[in-house]
């Protein structure tokens, strides 16, 4: 269950970054508040490489992909995208990733994230001006919502190829099912 512990103010950047937070904990700054997500599951974290390897394949060395860290969105929200891409340049490897900077975030529902996953990262995200994509799993099978900046979200299941700063990158949902989620 993904939890949000509610202060009497709104924490900002500045303040959560100071925190002392164990890095195991998955935890995000969201509307002023801090929501700790539980960890995930196995097949979570094969579906967040499978992907990485397949972005990283079709755009090339002039972008970044990267799982799991910090995206500061505004002054009370710093989600952490399973999965986002960015240009290689300008490249600091000491600085917080900025919404402005990312191409495109990744979120792969767990059954603990539904609610954040679902409505509020793609609201925060559209918001920045950042295209989304959502991954849930139905059983054995894995589904791909393509969350664009206006419009409404579209379904993608099996193969399918979709543009990410405008390079083609092919995606094939039912491998990646088939190897994250063996028997």
């Amino acid at each position: 269950m993904n939890s949000i512990m509610h202060a009497s103010e709104p924490l900002t950047t500045k303040e959560f970054f100071d925190l002392d937070v164990d890095e195991k904990l998955k935890v995000e700054l969201i509307g002023g508040a801090l929501a700790v997500s539980p960890p995930s599951k196995v097949w979570h974290g094969v579906v967040s490489l499978k992907l990485h390897g397949a972005l990283e394949a079709a755009l090339g060395p002039d972008y970044l992909v990267y799982l799991d860290l910090d995206v500061i969105v505004d002054e009370e929200n710093v989600p952490r995208p399973d999965v986002f891409v960015v240009r290689s340049e300008p490249y600091d490897p000491d600085r917080v990733t900025e919404a402005a900077d990312v191409l495109l975030a990744v979120e792969i529902m767990s059954p603990g994230s539904k609610t954040n996953d679902r409505r509020v990262k793609p609201a925060l995200y559209r918001d920045a001006g950042i295209p989304s994509w959502r991954i849930e799993r139905s059983g054995r099978r894995l589904a791909l919502f393509e969350i664009p900046l206006r419009g409404e979200e579209v379904t993608h299941l099996g193969q399918v190829t979709l543009k990410v700063a405008d390079i083609d990158v092919p995606i094939d949902l039912d491998a990646i099912a088939r190897y994250a989620l063996r028997e």
